[in-house]
C-alpha cells in the first residue's frame, strides 16, 4: 500500500523538520525565486536560460537539493534560478509531466530543454547548464 502522507499535514511538518535538520550547517546562499501559477511562465520567460526546481515538503532529498540550487544562483546570476512546490501546483507539475521528485527542469527562451531526477552533485548540474548559455 502506497504512504500518502499528503492528508496528514503533522506528519508532513515532522518530515520537513527531518529533512532541514539532514542538511543542517549548509550555508543558504543565492537567490532563488519562490513560484507558484502568478509568477511560473514569467519567470521562464523573463531569462534566456531559467532553472526550475519541482520540489514537495515531503522531499527529504529535495532539501538536500536546494542547498546545491541556492549555491548555484550565487554563482551563476545570468541564469534565474526558481523552484516550484508540486503540492501547492499540481497542474504545473503535470504539465511538464513531473513524475519523480526532485527534478530540475532547465528551460531555454521559456521551453523547457532538459531535465535532471534526483539529486546529483553539483557540478553535474552546473555543466548541464552551462551547456545551454550562449547557445
Amino acid at each position: 500500500m502506497a504512504n500518502d502522507t499528503s492528508k496528514d499535514p503533522e506528519l508532513d511538518k515532522l518530515l520537513e523538520r527531518k529533512a532541514r535538520e539532514m542538511v543542517k550547517g549548509v550555508k543558504n546562499v543565492g537567490n532563488v525565486v519562490e513560484l507558484n501559477r502568478n509568477n511560473f511562465n514569467d519567470f521562464i520567460k523573463a531569462h534566456d536560460v531559467a532553472v526550475n526546481d519541482f520540489w514537495a515538503t515531503w522531499c527529504a532529498p529535495c532539501f538536500m537539493l536546494e542547498q546545491i540550487i541556492k549555491k548555484l544562483a550565487a554563482e551563476m546570476p545570468n541564469v534565474g534560478f526558481g523552484r516550484l512546490n508540486t503540492e501547492e501546483e499540481p497542474e504545473i507539475a503535470a504539465k511538464y509531466y513531473i513524475m519523480s521528485l526532485p527534478t530540475v527542469m532547465i528551460f531555454k527562451n521559456g521551453e523547457p530543454i532538459d531535465q535532471v531526477v534526483g539529486v546529483v552533485p553539483k557540478k553535474v548540474l552546473q555543466d548541464r547548464i552551462k551547456a545551454y548559455l550562449d547557445n
